[in-house]
């Protein structure tokens, strides 16, 4: 019996050692299985901001300052300007022999009837002092009363004779030359001596047809062909446009050592309206997407937005634009390809958004 108790202890203690031996043996598992765990979320990579978003619209690119440096991005800001509209107008410097003559026959006519208007107002007084000798039967006989009539019938009729041909002459003068001219011409002006002098020369300009303004803008920048560039004074309205253009034509006045001869052909910008306010966005600053032109301005440090602009306006270097941007805003003037790019490979990642 001994003996039996003392293998049943046994056995007991055995049993006791094996249960203790599992539960270091599962506490060890359990341990272990944690560790993985937390190396696993440590190893884990965190999720990145997206490079490129929307936000109000407008398409946002961020990217950190070592980026922009490899990539050349340039940001400079938009300085404030304005432009005037224009529209152009081709025309010839004009041979002003015509104008010479008719101011020579205009002087002719105009002595002509001063001589005549004198030679009457004498004819008039003549004849009034012989009629009144002749009612009182003094001195002057019928036949002395009938000739100083007929001197005075003769002077009147010189005198509308010269009246008729100055009229004739003005009215050429204003068909040629239009109303201020002519009136030059009546007036003798200090513009006309300029002309005909050759100090000044006359130019004609006209619109292609279709084209029109409101009124004749008061300067005209002239080029002639070897690409000299002068500054045209308005005149008036010329009377008669070029056959070849057909369109509104007017008379300027621009200086003879400046400009081309008498013949030449030119061509010109007149200024429409009043200037309007905008900026000047450089060529290398516009990138092209679906048909439009963008450009990118910075909102904040490293933050892009992607702007449509208009290029209605080229001017030299690049684009005025009058709306959409501000003065002073900072735009990307180099590298804004690289933005864009960034942008679509966003698109097909389906990050935007």
């Amino acid at each position: 019996m001994v003996g039996e108790g003392a293998a049943a202890q046994a056995a007991a203690k055995f049993a006791r050692v094996v249960g203790v031996l599992g539960l270091v043996v599962l506490a060890a598992v359990s341990c272990g299985g944690g560790a993985d765990e937390g190396d696993e979320e440590e190893e884990k990579p965190a999720s990145a901001p997206p490079r490129v978003v929307v936000e109000g619209g407008e398409s946002i690119v961020t990217l950190d300052a070592d980026t922009l440096a490899r990539a050349g991005v340039t940001i400079e800001p938009l300085q404030a300007t304005s432009h005037q509209a224009e529209v152009t107008a081709f025309g010839s410097v004009l041979d002003l022999t015509g104008l010479a003559e008719s101011g020579g026959a205009r002087a002719t006519a105009s002595a002509r009837l001063e001589r005549a208007q004198a030679a009457l107002t004498a004819a008039r007084s003549e004849y009034e002092r012989t009629r009144n000798l002749h009612a009182d039967e003094v001195a002057a006989s019928q036949k002395a009363l009938e000739a100083a009539s007929a001197a005075l019938h003769a002077d009147e009729a010189e005198s509308r004779g010269a009246e008729a041909e100055l009229a004739a002459l003005e009215a050429d003068a204003r068909q040629r030359w239009g109303e201020v001219i002519a009136g030059w011409l009546a007036g003798g002006s200090p513009r006309l001596a300029a002309l005909l002098r050759q100090e000044e020369r006359l130019v004609q300009l006209t619109l292609p047809v279709g084209t029109a303004l409101p009124a004749a803008p008061a300067t005209a920048t002239l080029g002639a062909g070897d690409g000299t560039k002068v500054a045209g004074r308005l005149v008036s309205p010329a009377p008669r446009t070029d056959a070849r253009m057909q369109g509104a034509s007017w008379f300027y006045t621009v200086p003879a050592d400046s400009s081309p001869l008498p013949g030449a052909a030119l061509t010109a910008t007149l200024d429409v309206g009043t200037p309007s306010p905008g900026v000047i966005v450089p060529g290398a600053a516009v990138v092209w997407w679906q048909g439009k032109a963008w450009v990118y301005v910075e909102r904040a440090s490293g933050r892009f937005a992607r702007r449509a602009i208009s290029t209605d306006i080229p001017v030299e270097g690049g684009w005025f634009v009058s709306t959409g941007l501000a003065a002073g805003e900072r735009a990307v003037v180099r590298g804004a390809q690289t933005l864009l790019s960034e942008e679509g490979r966003a698109a097909v990642h389906g990050s935007e958004g």
